[in-house]
């Protein structure tokens, strides 16, 4: 998790309604073509439909300036189709996860998100999964050391559900199995930013926004491939893994080219990591470190983020009566401060040169696991400021489920990770029909 210093455009990756056709079209050769060349094969359709709605519930104080005046930060019909297909043997599959949607609250019109787009190569010792995938590495709930791939923070904020927080890439994800050691190596050649707090419907820091914003995103060229790597095995009963990530950061960099103009751009960065997992005082403990190596190497460039290294403990433990919980100690040390404390302008709110943020999340189950209640919060003492989010979550039936929470921000300083969303606190339902 960073800091957020200045307002952020919204940066989404949308295909028009011709490239989805094109896409969905591809796939669909694709499965005949298998077809054809197997003798036996199987061919699926899943998804869901489902509709979401997010009210601001906080009093934003700024009436006259969109989106002061928006209440309702959601209201969305979406539905997902998932098609599928493998064929007999195992060694072929290919997938797709398409999601149609109209959100009012925003722009009253129907959009496509391609979500996943992918095929399979199953080996006895390897698998090859080439298309739009998404990745999840690391150990944190909420909290992304060695997780180096991209998440959507409007989804997070607004209430969608959680799985809408990553987001895909597109690129070849390699997987090697031996007895000595397992590998993954993820190669991609189109670079994906992170989709930052939408102006649109959000009150964040500063408020109002630059007049003028344009964003630079790295050129698609050989050079500007991003490579990450894990490697793990098991070691002692424990899981461990070794990572290593080569590319830029998602959160993009800002250059003030006047007091109403501002370009976004994206540094250079490498990540180098190592995590471990396993069973502790009748739980499960998770340590978790990186080191992040920024473009700017002796942190003299104030637009640009510092080295830093972060730092993860975690331990859930699991209790009669369906009852779970989790606690989280995660830091982040700046490298360089001094250099950042002389380079700093004076008009720029000065970040600490340690973060610590803590986290706990309760989860009780209750008739026959139909009934899930849950109550997710962090807090930072270095800046002052927290997020507490409980939900319930009823599973009607097998194929119907609603959820019902809260997102709730505050802090002492308007410019910290959480306290710039003070005036964003909702209220949000999901209600999902599965098929």
């Amino acid at each position: 998790m960073v800091l957020i210093s200045y307002q952020l455009p919204v940066i989404s990756y949308q295909l028009s309604v011709k490239k989805i056709k094109l896409i969905t079209g591809l796939f669909l050769l694709f499965t005949v073509y298998c077809s054809l060349l197997t003798a036996s094969y199987a061919f699926d359709l899943h998804g869901f439909l489902q509709g979401s709605y997010s009210y601001r519930t906080s009093n934003t104080n700024c009436s006259g300036a969109a989106p002061c005046d928006k209440y309702w930060l959601l209201i969305e019909e979406r539905a997902q189709f998932v098609p599928s297909y493998e064929d007999n043997s195992g060694f072929l599959a290919a997938k797709a996860k398409l999601d149609f949607f109209h959100d009012a609250a925003v722009e009253s019109k129907l959009d496509v998100d391609t979500r996943e787009v992918y095929f399979t190569l199953q080996g006895s010792d390897y698998d090859v999964k080439v298309g739009r995938q998404i990745i999840t590495w690391g150990l944190g709930d909420l909290v992304f050391v060695n997780d180096v791939f991209p998440k959507d923070w409007t989804a997070f904020i607004i209430g969608r559900p959680i799985e809408y927080l990553k987001k895909g890439i597109d690129g070849a994800k390699l997987g090697v199995y031996s007895n000595a050691v397992n590998g993954e190596l993820v190669i991609i050649p189109v670079f994906e930013a992170d989709t930052m707090p939408d102006s649109k419907r959000l009150i964040f820091y500063p408020f109002p926004a630059p007049a003028v914003n344009k964003t630079v995103e790295p050129d698609t060229k050989l050079s500007n491939h991003e490579i990450a790597l894990r490697l793990y095995r098991g070691i002692m009963e424990w899981d461990a893994s070794l990572y290593f990530y080569n590319g830029f950061y998602r959160v993009p960099a800002a250059h003030m080219d006047s007091a109403s103009s501002v370009t976004y751009y994206y540094p250079s960065l490498k990540v180098y990591g190592a995590s471990a997992q396993g069973a502790a005082l009748d739980g499960v403990l998770s340590l978790e470190a990186g080191y992040y190596d920024s473009q700017d190497k002796n942190g003299s460039d104030p637009e640009i983020e510092n080295s830093q290294i972060r730092f993860l403990v975690a331990f859930q433990k699991a209790f009669a009566g369906d009852f779970t919980a989790n606690v989280q100690y995660y830091t982040e040390k700046m490298m360089d401060y001094s250099n950042y404390t002389k380079t700093l302008p004076p008009t720029s709110p000065r970040k600490d040169e340690t973060r610590e943020l803590y986290s706990i999340r309760l989860t009780q189950f209750l008739r026959y696991q139909t009934i899930k209640l849950s109550l997710f919060t962090f807090y930072s003492p270095t800046d002052k400021d927290y997020f507490i989010n409980p939900e319930i979550k009823y599973n009607i039936s097998d194929s119907l489920w609603a959820n019902l929470g809260a997102n709730l921000f505050d802090g002492e300083h308007p410019y910290t990770f959480l306290g710039q969303f003070r005036y964003d606190d909702n209220v949000y339902l999901n209600i999902r029909y599965e098929f």
